[in-house]
C-alpha cells in the first residue's frame, strides 16, 4: 500500500511539472488523479495496466526545469517588507505570466506550506469555471495525496502557467443559491459538474470566496434529468459491495480513441453513482454506455 502510494505520488509529482500546451480541462494530472480513485477500488492488487499508462502519459511530454529557479530568484530579489494575497489576485487579473509568478513566490516563500497559494489560486481559477474548473479540483487533491509541502510549489506554478493561457473574466458577485444534487442529461457537463460539487463540500480556509465563484457556475447551469433507460444490476453491485468494476470499465477503455477524456469522464461518473439514489443509476448507465461508442 505504501509503496503504491509513492509511485502514485511520484507521478503525480511529474505531472506538475510537465510542459504543457493543451486544453487545461484535460491537462494530464486530471487523468492520473482520476486513474489513482479507479485503481483505489482494489488496492491490494492494483491494476497494472491503468499503472502503466499513468507512466506512458507523463513520458510523452518535456517537463518543465526551472521552477525552483523561479523562486530563487525572488529571494536574491528581496521579498521586501509586506506581501498581500490581493497582489497575486491582481496579477492574476492583469494576465502577466511574469508578474503572476513574482507574486505568487513571494507568498510561498513568507506562508507556511505554500498551500495558501494554492487555495488562492484556484478561487482565481475557477472565475473560469469552464475552463479551469475540472483542473482546480483534480490538481488540488493530487497535491493533497500522501501530500510533501515540499513539492507545493511545482503544483501552484502549475496552476499559475494555466490560468495565464488565457484572460480571466472578473470576480463573480455571490448568489444564494444551493447546488442541487442532480446528474446532468448531457456528457459534456458530467466531469464539470463532479468537479464543482466536490469543490463545494471541500474543506477549504477560502471556501467562501470559492463558493461565491461556484454559486455563479451551478446557477448558469440548467439540468434536466432523464430516466428512460434501464437500470444496470452491476451498478447496484457496485455501489452496494464494491470491486473492480471501474477499473475493468478503464482498461478497457485504454485501446479506445480520446483515452484522456473518457476516464475524466468515467471517474466523474463513479463519483456520482455514489452518491446517487436508484432511480439515476439508468442515467449512469446510459453515460457509461456512450463512453464506449
Amino acid at each position: 500500500m505504501e509503496n503504491l502510494s509513492k509511485q502514485i505520488k511520484t507521478y503525480f509529482d511529474a505531472a506538475v511539472t510537465i510542459d504543457y500546451d493543451g486544453l487545461s480541462n484535460t491537462h494530464p494530472i486530471i487523468v492520473l488523479n482520476a486513474l489513482k480513485n479507479i485503481i483505489g477500488d482494489n488496492r491490494k492488487q492494483p491494476s497494472r495496466i491503468l499503472l502503466d499508462s499513468m507512466k506512458k502519459l507523463i513520458d510523452k511530454y518535456p517537463k518543465r526545469t526551472d521552477d525552483n529557479t523561479i523562486l530563487n530568484n525572488v529571494a536574491k530579489d528581496g521579498i521586501g517588507l509586506t506581501v498581500f494575497i490581493s497582489d497575486l489576485e491582481d496579477a492574476c487579473q492583469s494576465g502577466n505570466p511574469e508578474e503572476m509568478e513574482n507574486a505568487a513566490a513571494k507568498i510561498q516563500w513568507v506562508s507556511e506550506n505554500g498551500l495558501g497559494v494554492l487555495e488562492v489560486l484556484i478561487e482565481v481559477a475557477i472565475q473560469d469555471f469552464n475552463r479551469l474548473g475540472i483542473l482546480s479540483y483534480h490538481l488540488q487533491r493530487a497535491h493533497h495525496f500522501d501530500q510533501d509541502q515540499k513539492k507545493t510549489w511545482h503544483y501552484n506554478r502549475c496552476l499559475l502557467k494555466e490560468i495565464a493561457k488565457e484572460s480571466l473574466p472578473n470576480p463573480n458577485e455571490k448568489i444564494d443559491i444551493e447546488p442541487k444534487f442532480i446528474i446532468p442529461h448531457e456528457s459534456k457537463l458530467i466531469a464539470s459538474m463532479a468537479s464543482a460539487h466536490r469543490l463545494w463540500d471541500g474543506q477549504f480556509v477560502r471556501i467562501e470566496g470559492i463558493r461565491r465563484e461556484l454559486s455563479n457556475f451551478f446557477n448558469s447551469i440548467h439540468i434536466q434529468s432523464d430516466n428512460k433507460y434501464d437500470i444496470e444490476t452491476e451498478l447496484e453491485d457496485y455501489v452496494k459491495r464494491g470491486g473492480k468494476l471501474f477499473i475493468q470499465y478503464a482498461e478497457q477503455l485504454i485501446k479506445k480513441p480520446n483515452f484522456n477524456f473518457k476516464i475524466i469522464q468515467l471517474e466523474s461518473i463513479r463519483f456520482f453513482l455514489k452518491k446517487s439514489p436508484k432511480k439515476d443509476y439508468s442515467m449512469i448507465a446510459k453515460h457509461i454506455e456512450e463512453l464506449f461508442l
